[in-house]
């Protein structure tokens, strides 16, 4: 599906359904209070897809800083165990991100080549 306009301008592109990306995807599992891979670098138009492993605790992904701050939708919804959110990397760039609830202890940061 081509992206729209205003997609275009946008350093990053939320997937609608994690879970059915397609392409190159590099997988990070949440898991015990932590990113498994919390440092990662791609490629430009690769995706990351996030997917929560940890029964009994809600995670999110929030982009605090860098390219995708002020994208709508980089603040990912709280997923539960087995649910995951996904994002096409479109504009090069250091993308640091969170976990809202944890943030003490949940960081982690996509590098686009």
């Amino acid at each position: 599906m081509p992206l729209t306009a205003a997609q275009a301008a946008d350093p990053i592109e939320i997937l609608p359904d994690a879970k059915a990306a397609t392409g190159e995807i590099t997988d990070i599992e949440i898991d015990s209070m932590a990113f498994k891979t919390p440092q990662v670098t791609i490629k430009s138009g690769q995706v990351v897809r996030w997917t929560n492993k940890e029964a009994g605790m809600a995670h999110n992904i929030h982009f605090r800083n860098g390219p995708a701050k002020t994208v709508k939708g980089a603040m990912g919804p709280m997923l539960n165990a087995g649910d995951a959110y996904a994002v096409k990397f479109i504009e090069p760039g250091v993308y640091n991100y969170i976990c809202t609830p944890h943030s003490a202890v949940m960081k982690g940061k996509v590098t686009v080549e």
